[in-house]
């Protein structure tokens, strides 16, 4: 689970979050297991975090939905 420096990170995370599992049609526990993973490992290394939900959002969606099974047209 990423280290929080505060409730409005949490939101902001938890917001994300939820925007993904709908947008994927994951369920919520996988989604924030592999956000949380992406985000922890982003923040190991950043010298600047203002980007950090992005990148982690990003790298999330793109993750699941490569392994999401696409439903025909």
């Amino acid at each position: 689970m990423p280290v929080s420096t505060g409730t409005n990170e949490d939101a902001i995370n938890q917001d994300t979050i939820t925007s993904i599992a709908q947008e994927t049609h994951y369920p919520l526990p996988v989604v924030k297991e592999v956000y949380d993973a992406e985000f922890a490992r982003l923040k190991a290394d950043a010298r600047i975090t203002d980007y950090l939900v992005l990148f982690a959002a990003r790298r999330t969606r793109d993750t699941l939905l490569a392994t999401h099974p696409r439903a025909p047209q």
